[in-house]
């Protein structure tokens, strides 16, 4: 599902409960079955389970407890459990108490659900505290937002994540995250250092809102914007779909800076169009739209990006 798909909107401090969010797990250790002379497994004659024997190695398995589906095996000692359900309650009751309430209201919630649950991602995008970015040829809003990643396979430690995302066609891009654990994963889950990473997280937000003015104002030409997309590290194909995609941009924002950013965060937030996804089945959609935010993130702070911002700068 893309990131654009909110279908929950907070109309005062109070969060909605998603079921299909908040399922409950547990974590059992593991076990080798028995098998006979022959190599087949051997079977209770009585329940039909098969029977178990020694445990395998030093290793347990994160279950659901709704459906029993494994969501991932982990060496003792190496992570501890934290249920969907306190790590987003625990982040919400957060930031009840640090925004206002005038903040919160029309906060959007938009929920994501990848491979059978075992990473979960839920984004709070503030309505209330946005920014307009304007050129001659278009205007837009661009909103604060924070996200929660909590994942049972091991892939990503409990995040919080802060950036923004354009109102007009729903581009998001990242600023900053931290891990929700104050140390290790294995030492329990915290939600330390909240209000001081979210001020930074607003601070940054503040300092990005000029950058991107900054960027709207500055003009360039089509060859240093497709010199740059031949610089980053991504597919030809890729390449191809974001200098299309920038002609894109162009054609509404102006050909400016701002443009190439906003191509690049719409290939980081949408599945369609020029950048879809292989349907595996898994809806591992917000794990690439995360991951793919990221790879916009490092671009962003790249030597090719700065290497542009100075060429239109000094052609300015």
């Amino acid at each position: 599902m893309p990131l654009d798909n909110f279908s929950t909107v907070v109309n005062n401090p109070t969060f909605p409960v998603n079921e299909d969010l908040f399922f409950e797990t547990r974590m059992e250790p593991q076990y080798a079955a028995k098998r006979d002379e022959h190599g087949e497994y051997i079977y209770d004659p009585i329940t039909g389970k098969l029977q178990l024997g020694p445990r395998a190695g030093e290793f347990s398995a994160v279950y659901r407890k709704d459906n029993n589906i494994c969501l991932g095996m982990h060496k003792e000692g190496s992570y501890t459990l934290v249920n969907n359900k306190p790590f987003f309650q625990g982040i919400e009751e957060k930031l009840t108490e640090y925004f206002t309430e005038n903040e919160l209201h029309g906060v959007k919630i938009k929920d994501s659900i990848s491979h059978n649950g075992s990473s979960c991602i839920r984004e709070y995008r503030f309505n209330n505290i946005k920014h307009v970015i304007e050129t001659k040829e278009h205007s837009t809003e661009v909103s604060f937002r924070v996200i929660g990643w909590n994942c049972f396979d091991g892939s990503t430690k409990a995040t919080i994540v802060y950036g923004n995302i354009d109102s007009f066609c729903t581009n998001g891009l990242i600023s900053g995250q931290y891990e929700a654990t104050s140390r290790k994963r294995t030492s329990g889950f915290f939600l330390d250092g909240f209000v001081q990473r979210m001020e930074k997280g607003l601070e940054q937000y503040a300092v990005e809102m000029k950058k991107l003015q900054e960027y709207a104002e500055t003009i360039i030409s089509m060859r240093l914007a497709i010199e740059f997309f031949v610089t980053l590290k991504t597919s030809e194909r890729n390449r191809e779909r974001l200098q299309d995609r920038f002609a894109i941009e162009a054609a509404k924002r102006g050909q400016n800076l701002w443009a190439v950013v906003s191509t690049l965060t719409n290939y980081a937030s949408h599945t369609d169009g020029l950048f879809p996804v292989r349907d595996t089945g898994n809806n591992h959609e917000g794990i690439t739209l995360m991951t793919r935010q990221a790879q916009v993130n490092k671009w962003l702070g790249g030597q090719q990006w700065n290497s542009l911002c100075n060429q239109a700068m000094f052609l300015a």
